[in-house]
């Protein structure tokens, strides 16, 4: 009976045994479970607001979780298997909320970043004239535009100082080309132009200048080799490089096919340049105002130009007081803006005054220099404007409306989200930060 008894024993671990190894007589990892996330709350805030943000098998090793907020990683607080509690952190701005919890990459929705502090500060500059130097030891005369680089160097068309100066992200400031007024090709100081305004910039560092007193657009390499790519006396033609026309051209922008598109101020039009300078008419016809396509178009001295990543082209039409949008097949609508004045509000309800220069950011917000009223606006894309800083004309640096400018011209973003302004009655390059 006692060896029956055993024999049984010994068959049940035998089973046992085959139960838990595969084949091989190896013991089969154990899976832990996948963690999935289901949603958060809130869905929008600012700075420092906690979301909660539910699902399953999070797990409870706090180490191994990780929020992203428009991939800029937030503070988490607490977490259960089924719950983490994160903390936004500053300057986050919209985007995707993206969870890394024990190596697994899970995607969330969307979180609306509401900015609470907007500061102004001065990065180079002081009184009128021609100075290099570090912060308030440069000098400038009336700077117009504005553009930047992927390591967030700014150029700057020195309107009356007839150059193209260059400024580090340490505030340092030089001259890339230009010396007195005049046109002429060439490396650095040999370069000439007369009353620069409009610039941009494509992936290889060249710029691209509106030299407006000469009409022509001008070809700027990151060595400072200036070259004319199209334009010769004032007028209106199209077609290729010196056979073309523009009448103080203005601002220029650039799409992912290096195409350029001009602001052709006197001559009303928006304009568009191939890469090998063949100039053709997208938009506009005589001055006035008219929304439609093409030569049906009409604007009234039209300065600044941004393009989205659509290639829909954003217009400051600036005697015409509004913000037009224009379709890559050209057709132009009008996105915000009505009479002369100032309001904020939507659409036809938000008024501007002069507006001059114009950015977009990678949420297709829109940001506008009001120069007349002295102030930077923002629209969203469903066309509601607020003022995001200035106040009356002078200068002072601050918070908000507490700031002052003396009308402003251009404006470019930064890749860390920091708008730069030209401003240009204060020979000044500002700094505004968002939080």
């Amino acid at each position: 009976m006692k060896t029956i008894k055993n024999s049984i024993v010994i068959l049940l671990v035998l089973v046992l045994a085959s139960c838990s190894s595969d084949d091989n007589g190896n013991t089969p990892p154990v899976v832990p479970p996948v963690a999935t996330l289901s949603n958060i709350s809130p869905t929008s805030g600012p700075k420092t607001t906690i979301v909660t943000i539910n699902g399953n098998n999070f797990g409870e090793d706090i180490s191994k979780v990780h929020v992203f907020f428009n991939d800029k990683e937030g503070t988490v607080q607490s977490v259960s298997n089924t719950q983490i509690k994160a903390i936004v952190p500053t300057r986050a701005f919209t985007g995707l909320v993206t969870l890394s919890v024990s190596g697994t990459t899970l995607t969330g929705p969307e979180f609306t970043y509401i900015i609470t502090e907007v500061h102004v500060s001065t990065i180079a500059g002081s009184t009128q004239g021609f100075v290099d130097g570090t912060g308030t030891m440069a000098q400038f005369n009336r700077p117009n535009r504005i553009t930047i680089d992927t390591d967030n160097n700014l150029y700057v068309a020195d309107t009356y100082n007839h150059k193209i100066r260059k400024i580090t992200p340490e505030g340092v400031v030089s001259t890339l080309a230009g010396s007195t007024s005049g046109f002429a090709d060439g490396q650095g100081s040999a370069a000439q132009f007369l009353a620069p305004e409009g610039i941009a910039i494509d992936i290889d560092n060249n710029l691209y200048v509106t030299d407006a007193g000469n009409h022509k657009i001008r070809k700027i390499t990151p060595e400072g080799v200036v070259s004319t790519l199209a334009g010769s006396t004032s007028g209106f033609a199209d077609g290729q490089g010196s056979a073309v026309q523009f009448n103080a051209p203005s601002g220029i922008t650039m799409d992912t096919d290096n195409n350029l598109y001009v602001a052709d101020t006197r001559n009303h039009k928006i304009r568009k340049i191939t890469p090998e300078g063949v100039v053709s008419t997208l938009a506009g016809s005589n001055r006035g105002f008219a929304d439609g396509q093409g030569s049906a178009v009409q604007f009234n001295f039209p300065h600044g130009i941004t393009i989205d990543t659509d290639t829909n082209l954003y217009v400051a039409d600036t005697e015409n007081h509004k913000i037009r949008k224009i379709t890559p097949q050209g057709v132009v609508n009008t996105l915000a803006g009505s009479t002369s004045g100032f309001a904020d509000g939507q659409d036809s309800v938000a008024q501007f005054d002069f507006p001059f220069g114009i950015a977009i950011d990678t949420n297709n917000n829109l940001y506008v220099v009001d120069t007349g009223n002295h102030k930077i606006r923002k629209i969203t894309p469903e066309g509601v404007v607020s003022t995001l800083a200035g106040s009356t004309s002078g200068f002072a640096d601050g918070q908000g409306s507490a700031a002052q400018f003396d009308f402003p011209f251009g404006i470019a973003i930064g890749t860390d989200n920091n708008l730069y302004v030209a401003d240009m009655n204060d020979h000044k390059i500002r700094k505004i930060t968002q939080e």
